[in-house]
């Protein structure tokens, strides 16, 4: 980590970055410098599969609908749409005169080719499931029917006709999802591998990608062929992979970032709430143990809601993240009714034994572990480097250790090789974050539907799985609110989520910046971002 702070620093020299201030720019026009502690291997919307990844594609690509700065997803390459009486039926026309980056115009037949790229199998794209909407998207991906069989009809080259198959209300605003960009079928065909560097990548969105020094950062320049440029100020954004904290925080107050993103340590909080400096920025997120159902002591019920119970989450959230508030279930508590967004979507605590320690220790008794003996001692739980991560993974193990008296190791990874472990079933317990990838209590309850990509504990429930059907196919919202409140049930008394808190995440932003748009759903946007210069 020493070396690569070095690099970078020798690369911000170079840049005129280090020392500079929130007002000064370079000669190239209004600068910002930001950082997101991920360093993409892909510039490829149909491949993004992380948060961080998708805030660095969101800059690069446009969708048939945009998030604006106030929330709401409006036109954005599409100009509108229609609806079929029966919700089935979707219709959008594209905008005139818009173009990719190098002049190309962007048709229909190219929003049908990135949306069957997304769900070509050959592709295994973990992100194709959010396509699944779109008629036969599902059998496609799974080999079972062919392109000419999905619900995309070019009525020609501004119309786009798209069946569904059941109706879905919010599906204008899933055409806004990463996933969903729309990159040049010409361009990508020509490439061997798209995405994988500035060369292979073309953009459609308010920026492209000019530089990409590995390790270190990302460099994206204003598209000045891009649809709206004029709603786009900057004219450079620099993008850093910074994964400390405490570094961030650094840059930050010597003037080499305008801003901050990755979680701040307690400590740090408090000091700089206390200077005046300290933002929050609300998402719709829960934050979460994975157990790995594989591991054979933690296929057991008792034993995964003993650990779950040992856990003070009114601490967690109060004393070791902040800004905070201790999960009651899985969907976080901000969620409303999908049938009558007055009301939450739920009004009990589904984790009211959370903190019962005898309960905890009597659950773990009868697993066979009274006081912790024979309990394995090799347990691993897995954290993506930071400093408020290992925080958080010591204060859990130590919990569990105190309370009943077993042993798991925090063990520290990189993120990618974090997730690659994940992935490959090469872990006891996984510290996870899932933010919702649309605003529906769906978005969170999918994940652990048996198959799906992210259900990295193998969880599985016939019962919870026909709920989410019900939930998916339903045009009757009161029947779609009633299935994932029981889903919801389910999945936590069988304990196949270990929620542990919900949140605002923390950062800093100097006074000279303005019009990043924070989305709920924890991406950012810089298309409408500006920065004072002196």
């Amino acid at each position: 980590m020493k070396k690569c702070l070095v690099l970078l620093l020798i690369v911000l020299m170079a840049f005129g970055v280090v020392g500079c201030s929130g007002g000064d720019e370079s000669d190239s026009g209004k600068v910002l410098y930001t950082n997101i502690g991920y360093d993409p291997d892909s510039f490829d919307p149909q491949q993004s599969n992380v948060l961080e990844s998708g805030i660095i594609v969101n800059q690069l690509y446009d969708n048939l609908y945009r998030e604006d700065p106030n929330g709401e997803f409006v036109p954005s390459l599409a100009e509108g749409y229609t609806v079929s009486d029966d919700g089935l039926v979707y219709t959008f026309t594209l905008r005139d005169g818009i173009t990719f980056a190098d002049g190309t115009p962007i048709t229909v037949e190219d929003v049908i080719y990135s949306w069957t790229r997304a769900l070509e199998p050959s592709n295994g794209f973990e992100y194709a499931y959010q396509l699944y909407y779109i008629k036969n998207g599902a059998a496609f991906n799974a080999g079972e029917a062919s392109a000419d069989e999905l619900g995309l009809k070019a009525v020609d080259d501004k119309t786009l006709e798209v069946t569904l198959e059941s109706p879905t209300p919010y599906f204008a605003s899933l055409t806004g999802f990463i996933t969903y960009g729309v990159v040049c079928k010409e361009f990508v065909e020509a490439q061997e591998t798209y995405g994988v560097d500035v060369d292979s990548t073309l953009s459609s969105g308010p920026f492209v990608v000019a530089e990409h020094v590995k390790g270190q950062y990302v460099k994206l320049v204003k598209n000045e062929n891009y649809w709206d440029k004029d709603s786009v100020n900057l004219d450079e954004l620099y993008i850093y992979c910074v994964e400390e904290s405490s570094t961030e925080i650094q840059m930050y107050e010597t003037g080499q970032l305008d801003m901050t993103y990755l979680n701040i340590p307690s400590a740090d909080q408090t000091r700089l709430s206390e200077e005046g400096l300290l933002k929050t920025w609300s998402t719709a997120n829960t934050h979460y143990i994975q157990a790995n159902y594989d591991t054979e002591v933690l296929s057991d019920v008792r034993v995964r809601k003993a650990l779950e119970y040992a856990l003070d989450l009114d601490a967690i959230a109060t004393s070791v993240v902040l800004n905070s508030e201790a999960a009651t279930g899985f969907i976080p508590r901000g969620m409303t009714a999908v049938d009558d967004a007055s009301k939450p979507f739920k009004d009990t605590d589904l984790l009211e034994d959370a903190g019962n320690v005898e309960l905890a220790q009597q659950l773990l008794a009868e697993a066979g572990y009274p006081n912790g003996e024979g309990f394995p001692t090799d347990l691993e739980l897995l954290y993506t480097t930071g400093e408020a991560n290992k925080a958080l993974a010591e204060a859990i193990v130590q919990m569990w250790k105190e309370n009943l008296n077993i042993e798991v190791q925090a063990v520290n990874l990189e993120g990618k090789v974090r997730l690659d472990r994940k992935n490959t079933g090469d872990f006891d317990f996984s510290l996870d974050g899932w933010t919702s990838d649309y605003l529906d209590p769906y978005s969170f309850l999918e994940i652990f539907e048996t198959d799906n990509q992210y259900n990295n504990s193998h969880y599985s429930n016939t019962e919870y799985d026909d709920l989410l059907k019900v939930a998916k196919t339903s045009s009757d919202q009161s029947e779609r609110q009633e299935a994932m409140v029981k889903a919801e049930e389910i999945l936590l008394e069988d304990m196949g989520v270990m929620p542990l808190y919900v949140g605002t995440k923390s950062y800093m932003e100097s006074d000279a910046v303005s019009g990043v748009v924070r989305s709920e759903l924890g991406l950012m946007d810089f298309k409408w971002a500006d920065k004072v210069t002196e």
